[in-house]
């Protein structure tokens, strides 16, 4: 394999195994829907274990459709309201006010609420392939609850590129038109990082990021 190669593997690893000690699971880049930039999997799981009375009423409804139903007005609050509301507030799916994240209480006296908290599904993927139109990858990205949030782009000064080839990165060859990238309804923050620094845009807009 060549150096590039085997050293920019060698620091995703080392971002990856301090993530996986602190909260984080491997999420597959296989399950990640590229059309509507969701994992709806995790999405599913976690609403699933979080609001059991609110599933099972939207099931009375929809039956076997149930998850399709609850993908599509989420991945249609995201677009409407953004990922950080959404992330904050919830969303709405057949009158049933649905949470895809749960904060951490201000006290310990409530136990369902610790538990909700403690059931958020924070997802490190590595080089997910994310367009719907090509095969590029983004060497890492951190999702909440199936929704991405974060995109890195990493490079190890040893395969002679550093942070600056990832900002360049970021404005010539990510299209911010792709679903991962649109501002505000999917990943909200991207970093340039290398072993000595790191950059981040909330916004890629081209040449002008």
């Amino acid at each position: 394999m060549p150096r590039k190669q085997t050293s920019e593997a060698a620091f995703e690893t080392a971002i990856e195994l301090v993530l996986l000690a602190n909260g984080y699971a491997r999420t597959n880049g296989k399950s990640f829907d590229r059309e509507r930039a969701i994992f709806p999997d995790e999405a599913l799981a976690f609403i699933r274990a979080t609001q059991v009375q609110a599933w099972e009423k939207l099931e009375a409804l929809h039956g076997d459709q149930t998850g399709a139903r609850v993908l599509e007005a989420l991945c249609k609050w995201l677009d409407t309201h953004g990922a950080l509301a959404t992330l904050r507030h919830g969303f709405k799916c057949f009158g049933k006010t649905l949470r895809v994240a749960c904060f951490r209480p201000a006290h310990g006296l409530n136990p369902e609420l610790e538990a909700r908290y403690r059931a958020n599904r924070l997802g490190l993927t590595r080089q997910l392939h994310f367009s719907p139109k090509n095969e590029k990858s983004l060497d890492v990205v951190l999702s909440v609850n199936g929704i991405p949030v974060v995109t890195l782009e990493l490079k190890n000064p040893l395969s002679g590129q550093t942070a600056a080839n990832a900002i360049h990165q970021y404005r010539h060859d990510r299209d911010p038109r792709e679903p991962v990238f649109a501002f505000a309804k999917r990943a909200l923050v991207h970093f340039a990082v290398d072993t000595e620094a790191v950059h981040m845009a909330t916004r890629l807009a081209g040449s002008s990021t």
